[in-house]
């Protein structure tokens, strides 16, 4: 899934996801969900656990492309119907942890 949704978004956006080279330390899952985040919106302050992915400006393209980013630094698949059930940066966190 991600070398297509990789390819996706080359073709799209010109370049596929930078490598991830500035991670969060191993086991801060929240730490690079949330540098991923800022990553694909520009976004740095608000990103608490509560804190609705849709008013952090994720919206489906944003989505597809934090799924990619995710599966590449934490190796957990994200599929488009979990990306849809997810709505806070919390239940994302939430769902990496258990499944990682």
């Amino acid at each position: 899934m991600a070398n297509d949704l990789s390819a996706q978004l080359a073709a799209r956006f010109g370049s596929a996801p930078a490598e991830n080279t500035d991670s969060a330390p191993a086991g801060d899952t929240y730490g690079e969900l949330t540098r991923l985040i800022t990553k694909v919106t520009g976004i740095e302050e608000g990103l608490e656990r509560d804190a609705l992915l849709e008013d952090l400006g994720v919206e489906s393209l944003e989505r597809i492309e934090l799924a990619v980013r995710l599966e590449e630094a934490c190796g957990v698949r994200l599929d488009e119907e979990t990306m849809l059930s997810v709505t806070t940066v919390g239940d994302l966190a939430d769902y990496l942890e258990e499944h990682s």
